[in-house]
């Protein structure tokens, strides 16, 4: 008899296993779907326009992104530029509010951000690829809303949450725990005013959620993809003399 429960017992958690892997399998292919993965893996690159909302200050930007693994990000601040860059292998970026107009290096957790940002097909696509591990924990409420809530482990130990709609399969949230200088940072990410563009989702609402407070918003007014950008425009500049 102890046998035969074991058995049973083994039986069921292969199948729970396999049930797993199927539903994980069934809300990516439906959030790809949905958010048209296949169009935006033949995109190779992106300009965005809007606004950053900080401290009461709506602060205008520009970024761009290229593949692979190319983004810039300027943004006005009181009549100056302050630009930050990551080229594929390393990162810069100007700060004037420093009082320098000289580029500067970024230190190793500001380049993992800015990698992590230019990736615009995401972490959840080709994850395996990217070293990650991905777990379907389970449904939820987030938002006000019934979510699907899936665990992806990166390769460095981060921990990144997605919680996407059960209904509409898009991505309402995320969570993520982090190191930056050995210390364990948790954040939160709010997307929302999601728009329909050749075929595509993006959310043109972006909100960074830290301790329960929104510390900063991005409101995106225009994305255009196929801009043509120089080889070098994500390059660190001379200093200037």
């Amino acid at each position: 008899m102890k046998k035969l429960f074991s058995a049973l017992f083994a039986l069921c958690m292969v199948f729970s296993i396999n049930l797993q892997a199927q539903d994980l399998e069934e809300i990516l292919e439906n959030h790809f779907d949905v958010v048209g993965q296949e169009k935006l893996t033949t995109i190779n690159t992106i300009k965005m326009t809007g606004n950053v909302v900080q401290g009461g200050m709506e602060l205008p930007f520009l970024m761009y992104m290229s593949r692979p693994l190319k983004i810039k990000m300027e943004i006005s601040i009181q009549g100056q530029q302050m630009i930050q860059a990551f080229d594929g292998e390393s990162g810069w970026y100007i700060n004037p509010m420093a009082g320098t107009l000289d580029p500067q290096d970024m230190g190793p957790d500001m380049v993992k951000d800015m990698k992590d940002q230019a990736d615009f097909d995401g972490d959840l696509y080709n994850y395996e690829e990217k070293g990650s591990s991905l777990e379907f924990v389970g449904t939820e409420e987030a938002e006000g809303t019934e979510v699907y809530k899936l665990k992806l482990t990166k390769e460095n130990g981060d921990i990144h949450n997605y919680f996407i709609d059960t209904e509409t399969y898009i991505v309402l949230k995320t969570t993520a725990k982090r190191l930056i200088q050995e210390v364990e940072v948790e954040s939160e990410t709010i997307l929302g005013n999601y728009q329909m563009i050749d075929g595509m989702a993006f959310p043109f609402s972006i909100s960074t959620v830290m301790s329960g407070q929104v510390v900063a918003e991005i409101v995106i007014t225009e994305v255009v993809f196929g801009v043509e950008i120089e080889d070098d425009f994500f390059a660190k500049p001379e200093p200037k003399e």
